[in-house]
């Protein structure tokens, strides 16, 4: 996930910096530059930017134009006299809204007969101009040079199309000047065949079970600086350059010293990621790891300015090879996160410019993971090839029977600024097409299904794009329960769930679904997130084991580990507990029966307990966090409501319409 506001980022009162340096361990302080845990024959992870970490200035390849004309400085002062005109005050344009929308029709002019350098010099400009917020030191550093995204912001601008919605849409989620667009209604009978009444019934348990491994936002950070400000308050913590600006303290005199082991405020160091698969013995038998699965994202939170091809490249390359090394031969099925991109969250559909998926502008990495993913015999040659040409997405049937669908969920996340074309098409990459494929498939094949993706569809509406999650959540609806038996995504660092019902009989209109009329009463399946390896921000680092039942492939018991990092200063190696096992957790009375699954009837009842017991709803608040010890409180009613309303939203409209402002959260 990305995590960039200064805002929510706390400054630790409890600890001042003579308590952490009195309590410090030596091995917490330890400033050697590579790894000291993990023997099993992985490569060397490197702290500091040392050894071959790419450095923080280095440039990317950019994408070629679709407007190859030659740039006049005459033509691109015009655009900008026009946009500054929009923006000063005293033009026609009044509201926030109409200045947006007429900017954003100038600059797609421009795009669509201009050259790539006068689009990106106004870019520039116009940020210099409006002085809005970018993830970069300059407007220069972010639209060109390191941080590079104005060629690709070029290409955006001149697909977009204003009778689509895309000018509307890009002004709500991106500028939050206009008001939201309205979720399309989703055609089903477009996409697939009515439900059967055999696609409801739920195979039984078969009393026997597996177990699989759950990793997400793994996040490793070779730029990880020891000792430096680990409580700063600006983003990223633990970094040569991090300070504390109300403490006035820096590198040189931290208010807590960056543990070489880990902390709340930073991305994963060496020793922490590593000693994630080291304490997995203390707690079960790896040996008896059926599979694992990995929700995404592996490259640190660096601004635009500070990443580059080299650097995503470098830790896609390391962290496989480390998963590789201490999981031996047992499978590993990944997903691709918005963090394994570059320019981050940025993909693009294969058709974009007359394109057949061979010639994609992030073929690269596709070509890269792929490639990866086969060599270390997780997926076949042609599900590799398939992947390389479709976003990194493949369908894979695992030894125990079950069909993995794995999608590039980036095709529906807010800060994918390419989603904001076409942007009433709930499919424009073809991805979903794909998972009802493959899902009618293992329908007509009896076979059961679960779906991994990074970004999740619902919960509280701030990632998933509404009209491409109506259509998920349709296609859910569709095959679940008989076929789907499972979702499972990452993105938040936070352990959380989010149940999929069926819709209310007043939900279709002729052939159009309103995909926000739902019916509680009729719940069908669910969607598990995943906690991060990862601790930012706030959090602990955690991982759970899945107890999966043999047969239909439902969750039978999981079991939450986590690494209690606020306390790393004092550890001479990092320290993982048991957190809680869900079953007996959140069965508050006993009565749900040891031999039927966690599945969405067993968490709906959880919310109506949570609903009438507010310490219910607290300890899934702490243990969202993974008992991290800066969890925001939930003890009122309104977050009661709030956190409900969230676990019950399976699409961004659903958690949209949740009373955010009622709630903490």
């Amino acid at each position: 996930m990305l995590f960039r506001s200064v805002g929510s980022f706390v400054l630790l009162q409890y600890a001042t910096n003579a308590l952490r340096a009195q309590n410090s361990t030596p091995q917490a302080l330890n400033p050697q530059l590579t790894n000291t845990i993990g023997d099993k024959g992985g490569p060397t992870l490197y702290y500091n930017g040392s050894g071959p970490v790419p450095p923080y200035n280095e440039t990317s390849p950019i994408p070629a134009p679709f407007t190859p004309l030659n740039a006049t400085n005459q033509t691109e002062d015009y655009f900008y006299n026009q946009i500054a005109a929009i923006v000063a005050n005293g033009s026609n344009y009044t509201t926030k809204c109409g200045k947006c929308l007429a900017s954003t029709d100038v600059i797609h002019k421009a795009a669509v007969s201009q050259s790539v350098s006068v689009i990106t010099d106004l870019l520039i400009r116009i940020c210099n101009l409006t002085k809005f917020s970018i993830y970069a030191t300059t407007c220069e550093a972010e639209f060109s040079g390191v941080g590079g995204i104005g060629p690709y912001w070029a290409q955006l601008f001149a697909k977009m199309n204003i009778a689509t919605g895309d000018y509307q849409a890009w002004c709500y989620y991106q500028w939050d000047t206009c008001t939201v667009p309205p979720t399309i209604e989703i055609d089903e009978s477009k996409y697939f065949s009515p439900k059967p009444p055999q696609a409801s019934v739920v195979p039984k348990p078969s009393g026997k079970t597996i177990n699989v491994l759950h990793l997400s936002d793994w996040h490793l950070d070779p730029r990880y600086d020891i000792g430096s400000e680990a409580n700063c308050s600006q983003y990223l913590c633990c970094r040569p350059y991090s300070t504390n600006t109300v403490l006035d303290t820096g590198v040189s005199n931290a208010s807590v010293p960056a543990s070489r082991f880990g902390y709340l405020y930073c991305d994963s160091p060496p020793d922490l990621a590593l000693s994630s698969f080291k304490s997995m013995p203390q707690f079960f038998n790896v040996d008896d790891i059926s599979f694992t699965i990995f929700t995404g994202d592996i490259v640190s939170h660096d601004n635009d300015d500070q990443l580059s091809r080299a650097y995503v490249e470098y830790e896609e390359n390391v962290t496989y090879a480390v998963f590789k090394a201490e999981m031996g031969n047992k499978p590993i099925y990944p997903t691709l996160g918005n963090h394994d991109s570059l320019p981050e969250a940025y993909n693009t559909p294969n058709d974009i410019n007359g394109g057949d998926g061979t010639n994609n502008i992030f073929s690269w990495n596709y070509d890269l993971l792929s490639s990866m993913w086969e060599e270390d015999g997780w997926i076949s040659g042609a599900e590799a090839s398939f992947a390389s040409t479709h976003y990194g997405a493949y369908a894979h049937t695992t030894a125990q029977g079950l069909r993995i669908i794995s999608i590039n969920t980036d095709f529906w996340y807010v800060d994918n600024v390419f989603n904001y074309f076409n942007f009433t098409n709930p499919d424009q990459s073809g991805i979903l097409s794909f998972l009802i494929s493959e899902l009618e498939t293992c329908e007509k094949q009896g076979q059961r299904a679960w779906i991994i993706g990074h970004v999740l569809s619902g919960y509280d509406g701030s990632n998933g794009l509404p009209n491409p999650t109506a259509l998920f959540y349709s296609i859910v609806r569709r095959f679940a329960p008989a076929t789907i038996a499972a979702i499972f995504f990452g993105h938040t660092h936070e352990d959380q769930i989010q149940i999929f019902y069926d819709y209310s009989a007043t939900s279709l209109n002729g052939t159009l679904r309103n995909t926000n009329d739902i019916d509680i009463s009729k719940p069908l399946t669910m969607g598990f997130i995943g906690p991060s390896i990862t601790p930012l921000t706030g959090n602990n680092a955690g991982y759970q084991l899945y107890q999966v039942d043999a047969k239909t492939f439902e969750i039978m018991e999981i079991k939450t580990y986590f690494a209690n990092v606020s306390e790393s200063l004092t550890w001479t190696s990092p320290v993982w507990q048991f957190e809680y096992d869900a079953r007996s957790t959140y069965d508050v009375n006993g009565t749900w029966p040891g031999t039927s699954p966690l599945n969405a009837t067993f968490w709906t009842d959880v919310t109506y307990s949570m609903l009438s017991n507010q310490s219910l709803v607290e300890t899934y608040n702490f243990l969202e966090t993974k008992s991290s010890v800066v969890t925001k409180n939930c003890s009122t009613a309104a977050c009661a409501e709030q956190k409900v309303c969230y676990i019950r939203s399976g699409s961004g409209g659903q958690g949209y319409a949740c009373p955010y402002k009622q709630g903490p959260f």
